[in-house]
């Protein structure tokens, strides 16, 4: 990496962290040793310093490794690399075609961009062998941008990760925490021209479980149904009802709500759709163990308004939640419906016997206030 590449890792940084000089040393030193960026400094780093020759996309969040390779892509073709070649890496790839790839003049453009998807492949010893020519022989006007699925610490201590490491820029991406993910939601809507309320974003952010496609896909469809401005709880909740996956925690609070009847339709239909058990059992462990926690709480005297804040009971779920707890206001029953769970993920796993659908709705109904068998509770 030249002298700018390093002023810019401290311009950035002084910006952001100028309250700790410490923490900008200690970074800047890590830098010094290879150039890596996050996501977020992506369209900053190619405004002031360019496009590099060769980055190296990592992560298992598909929809900020697809963004960021666009971001790239995009600001390439303003550069003026018109042509793009891609190359998927499969059994039996020939990596003598990255070499023919990037010594081939090109007869429509002058610039190009070259790609090389790797998915969860790895290049190996000929691989290897070829980025390494690649990068001692760096063809002119070619920009090569190379994706891979995340990359544990015994593969960033491979050759062929060392290489690319030392002669491009790597750009690791993480899954935001579910703390960022409201404030990612927030700006998405943004950029949409949309404004909504905390607690339809606190809603969004709750049922995609930091899946950010999910979320991403979901503010598109708010976005053509009710165009640009502000909505609420309601609309956000039609938006996302025709949604399988959000039916599954449609059934979860129908479950708490007692609602016995349609609490069987919908695990039908949950099950007639393909929805595999382990996210059932894992929606209904989740909700199972936040009402332990939730029951214990109130019992030591606290508030159930603070307590509710505390566990993300948001307004609209705030019937079902009370619901549950006035028919299983003990913590000691929740414990013993844990209990449960762990029997349902062993039969889910093939070391118990069976069936998890049916097991599942058991303890739904169990949950919902059925007595199925005496001193089923205690």
């Amino acid at each position: 990496m030249n002298l700018s590449h390093y002023l810019f890792v401290f311009n950035f940084r002084n910006q952001i962290f100028s309250k700790n000089r410490i923490s900008i040393l200690f970074n800047i030193f890590t830098d010094l040793i290879a150039m890596k960026l996050k996501p977020a400094q992506l369209n900053y780093y190619l405004k002031q310093q360019g496009l590099s020759a060769i980055y190296l996309l990592t992560g298992d969040d598909p929809l900020q490794m697809m963004e960021c390779a666009d971001t790239l892509r995009t600001f390439a073709r303003t550069q003026g690399f018109t042509e793009r070649v891609v190359l998927t890496v499969e059994t039996g790839f020939d990596w003598s075609s990255l070499d023919q790839h990037a010594n081939t003049l090109s007869l429509f453009a002058t610039k190009r961009l070259l790609e090389i998807r790797l998915g969860n492949k790895s290049p190996g010893n000929e691989g290897t062998k070829a980025l390494l020519a690649y990068t001692n022989h760096l063809p002119r006007d070619t920009v090569l941008l190379i994706t891979v699925a995340k990359l544990d610490a015994s593969k960033q201590k491979t050759k062929w990760f060392k290489i690319l490491d030392q002669q491009g820029i790597v750009i690791q991406i993480w899954p935001l925490n579910l703390s960022e993910l409201p404030g990612w939601i927030s700006k998405r809507l943004n950029k949409h021209g949309l404004q909504a309320s905390q607690e339809a974003i606190n809603i969004i952010a709750e049922r995609s479980e930091g899946h950010l496609l999910a979320c991403a896909q979901e503010i598109e469809k708010l976005h053509l149904l009710y165009g640009a401005g502000q909505i609420d709880t309601a609309q956000v909740l039609d938006a996302v009802a025709d949604s399988a996956r959000f039916e599954l925690f449609n059934w979860v609070d129908t479950v708490l709500a007692g609602n016995v009847q349609r609490s069987i339709r919908q695990l039908g239909g949950l099950q007639a759709e393909g929805v595999e058990p382990v996210l059932v059992a894992y929606a209904l462990n989740r909700e199972i163990r936040n009402l332990s926690q939730i029951t214990y709480a109130l019992k030591t005297g606290k508030r159930q308004e603070q307590v509710f804040k505390t566990y993300r009971v948001w307004a609209t779920r705030k019937n079902a939640v009370s619901n549950a707890i006035k028919r299983h206001p003990q913590a000691s029953v929740w414990r013993h419906f844990l209990q449960e769970m762990v029997q349902i993920d062993r039969i889910i796993k093939g070391m118990g016997s069976g069936n998890p659908w049916t097991e599942l709705q058991r303890l739904s109904l169990k949950v919902a206030g059925v007595k199925l068998f005496v001193n089923c509770e205690l």
